[in-house]
C-alpha cells in the first residue's frame, strides 16, 4: 500500500486498473479485441479525477450562446471538468473569459447561469474586480498587505472564448489545444450554411442529472446501432438502415435519411442535409444535432463517476410556443430513453468481471470516441499546457 501511495495519480490508475483486470478476466471471453468501455473505466474515482485533468484540462467545452451576451457586463457561468468558468461581454464589443474564482480563496464569484454585472465583487472577503478581469479593489488593502502586494498581479485567470457560427460559445482551459476551428474542422463549413445565428432559442432548457457516467452516455450518443432499437419512434420519420457512419479528428457524425420532408420549406442547403437529419458530436461531450428548422444541443456535464448533468438547449427558426414545445417533448423522451439504457448499462458494469463485445460497424463512432479518451488520459499535460501562446 505504501509503494501504490508514493505513485502519482495516473501511475495509480493504471496500476490497479491492471490488478484488476489481471484479476479478474477469464469469466467473460472476448475473442475479437475491443475499444469500448469496460467495468473498470466507470466507477473509479481516481480515473474520474485524471479525465477532468487529462480530457477536460485541454478540450474544448460548450458554455452558452450570444442570446445572453448582449451588452457590456453581461456573463454566462459553466464549467470545464470541475473548473468553473466565466464568459463576459466587454465594452468593447468581445468576449472575454475567466476562472470563476476570486484569487484570494477558493470563492466562485457568479453564480447565476447568466446575467448581468458592472463589476464583479467576491461575497467572501469583497475583493472587486472590472469586468475586464482586472483587480481593482482589495478591503483595507495597505493594513491587509502592506507594499508587497501587487493588485496587477492578481487580476482574474483568463480562459481562451470563441463564437462559431455566429451563436455558439466554447471555453478552454490549456492553450496548447489547437483553435476551435480546427478543433471542430469537420463540421465547420456544414454548420456555417444552417444558419445557427438566425436560430433562436426556445423558451425552456432541459437540465436532469442522472446516475450514470459521462463516457458511457458519450459512447451511446455515439452508438447508431441502438437507435432503431431503443428509439422506436424514429423508425417511422428514419431510413435508419441508410445510416451513414463517420468519424475523425474530434468529431463524429451519424447521417440518417428523413423518410419525408422535414425540410421545412428551405432551399438553401445542399440535398443531403434537406433530406437526412446528423447525430454529430464533439469531444469530449457535446452532441449537436442539427436539422434544416432547428438545432438540438445535448452536454453530458461529468459530476462524478456515477452522475452525470444532461444539459440540453434548442433552437429553431420561427417556431411557435406548441411548436416548440413539441421539438422539447420528444428530445425529453429522447434523452429518457437513452439515460433509461445507460442506467440498466451501468447496473451491470458494476461488476469486474464482466468483459464488453467489439463494436459493429455503426458503434464506429464511439470506438473512435473511446480511443481518443484513452489517449488523453494516457498523456500527461504539456509543461506549458496554460502558458503557451494560443489562438482562440
Amino acid at each position: 500500500m505504501a509503494v501504490l501511495a508514493e505513485m502519482t495519480l495516473a501511475e495509480r490508475v493504471f496500476e490497479r486498473q491492471r490488478a484488476l483486470r489481471e484479476e479478474c478476466d477469464g469469466l467473460v471471453e472476448s475473442p475479437l479485441a475491443t475499444p469500448m468501455l469496460q467495468p473498470y473505466e466507470v466507477y473509479d474515482q481516481e480515473l474520474f479525477d485524471l479525465e477532468m485533468i487529462r480530457v477536460y484540462g485541454r478540450s474544448w467545452l460548450w458554455l452558452g450562446d450570444t442570446d445572453d451576451l448582449q451588452r457590456a457586463g453581461d456573463y454566462i457561468t459553466g464549467s470545464i471538468g470541475y473548473q468553473q468558468v466565466i464568459v463576459i461581454r466587454q465594452h468593447d464589443g468581445s468576449l472575454k473569459g475567466f476562472l470563476n474564482n476570486c484569487r484570494h480563496r477558493a470563492s466562485g464569484l457568479l453564480f447565476d447561469p447568466a446575467g448581468h454585472c458592472k463589476k464583479i465583487i467576491c461575497p467572501y472577503h469583497s475583493w472587486s474586480y472590472d469586468i475586464d478581469g482586472r483587480l481593482i479593489s482589495v478591503p483595507d488593502r495597505e493594513r491587509m498587505y502592506g507594499d508587497d502586494f501587487r493588485p496587477d498581479q492578481y487580476g482574474l485567470v483568463s480562459i481562451r472564448v470563441a463564437i462559431a457560427w455566429g451563436k455558439l460559445v466554447f471555453g478552454c482551459l490549456s492553450r496548447k489545444a489547437p483553435a476551435f476551428r480546427e478543433w471542430a474542422a469537420p463540421h465547420w463549413e456544414r454548420y456555417e450554411k444552417y444558419g445557427f445565428e438566425r436560430m433562436t432559442r426556445f423558451h425552456r432548457d432541459l437540465d436532469v442529472t442522472y446516475p450514470i457516467n459521462w463516457k458511457a452516455f458519450v459512447e451511446n450518443s455515439n452508438d447508431d446501432y441502438h437507435v432503431r432499437f431503443v428509439h422506436k419512434g424514429l423508425n417511422k420519420r428514419r431510413r435508419l438502415l441508410d445510416t451513414e457512419v463517420r468519424y475523425g479528428g474530434r468529431t463524429t457524425s451519424g447521417y440518417k435519411p428523413y423518410r419525408g420532408d422535414e425540410s421545412g420549406g428551405r432551399v438553401d442547403l445542399a440535398e443531403h442535409e434537406l433530406k437526412g437529419a446528423y447525430a454529430d458530436f464533439i469531444y469530449p461531450n457535446l452532441t449537436p444535432l442539427p436539422h434544416p428548422t432547428n438545432l438540438w444541443m445535448v452536454r453530458a456535464d461529468p459530476i462524478a463517476p456515477d452522475r452525470t448533468r444532461l444539459f440540453s438547449r434548442l433552437y429553431g427558426l420561427d417556431y411557435e410556443l406548441e411548436a416548440e414545445e413539441a421539438e422539447l417533448r420528444l428530445l425529453e423522451k429522447t434523452n429518457q430513453e437513452d439515460t433509461d439504457m445507460v442506467t440498466v448499462l451501468m447496473r451491470n458494469l458494476r461488476s469486474p468481471f464482466y468483459r464488453v463485445g467489439p463494436p459493429t460497424t455503426w458503434e464506429g463512432r464511439a470506438a473512435h470516441i473511446m480511443r481518443l479518451v484513452r489517449q488523453d488520459i494516457a498523456t500527461p499535460l504539456a509543461p506549458d499546457e496554460f502558458t503557451a501562446a494560443a489562438d482562440g
